[in-house]
């Protein structure tokens, strides 16, 4: 007797029976997946005292060849911001800005709602990060102070562990997810809170 799309093996117990079926392995119906996203930005660098907000984008590219793992690919632009910032030494009038290519491995929490992913991913980043502008001394405690502003241009790319975590919704084919991001820089966070929206196939 078929009791179902997968074989169960039938086991006497006294005069009755009983079916012991193992269900196969969820499939993933989609293996790869493109898409972008855009939200609020952290830009921080203590070496100039620069803590901004600005409005970062993304876009990124993925594989999930089983139901618990995959990799992506991300694009991140973490926006730019121009404003004047103070350290205990200088006061800073500056534009700063950073972006940077990263590489994830993702794992996927197994939950029974089908159609709600919730996952955390860990990688690189090489991150791209400038400061440019301008600099006079911070004189609150001098009694006198040469106002001679001094150029700044500060550019730099590292390699820096990346990490994040996110939740996503799919209907079909599209998808929707709420992801948080965050490259790791011992001068200050560079991270992305972002709403994206993503294709299946």
């Amino acid at each position: 007797m078929q009791g179902g799309p997968w074989p169960c093996t039938a086991r006497p117990q006294s005069r009755w029976s009983f079916r012991r079926c193992s269900a196969p392995p969820t499939p993933i119906r989609w293996v790869f997946r493109s898409g972008a996203g855009a939200g609020q930005s952290t830009l921080k660098e203590d070496n100039y005292g620069v803590n901004a907000r600005p409005t970062g984008w993304k876009v990124f590219v993925g594989w999930r060849p089983v139901s618990y793992f995959g990799t992506e690919l991300d694009y991140l632009d973490l926006g730019s911001h121009t404003g004047s910032s103070t350290t205990l030494t200088n006061v800073y009038s500056l534009e700063s800005t950073a972006h940077a290519p990263a590489l994830f491995m993702v794992g996927y929490l197994p939950l029974p709602v089908p159609m709600l992913d919730v996952y955390g991913k860990a990688g690189a980043a090489r991150l791209c990060a400038r400061e440019s502008g301008s600099s006079v001394l911070n004189c609150v405690n001098l009694p006198t102070c040469p106002v001679l502003a001094s150029p700044v241009y500060d550019s730099s790319i590292h390699t820096r562990f990346a990490y994040g975590a996110g939740a996503q919704v799919r209907f079909g084919l599209p998808a929707l997810r709420l992801e948080y991001e965050r490259i790791a820089d011992s001068d200050g966070d560079r991270s992305l809170l972002s709403l994206d929206v993503l294709l299946n196939f």
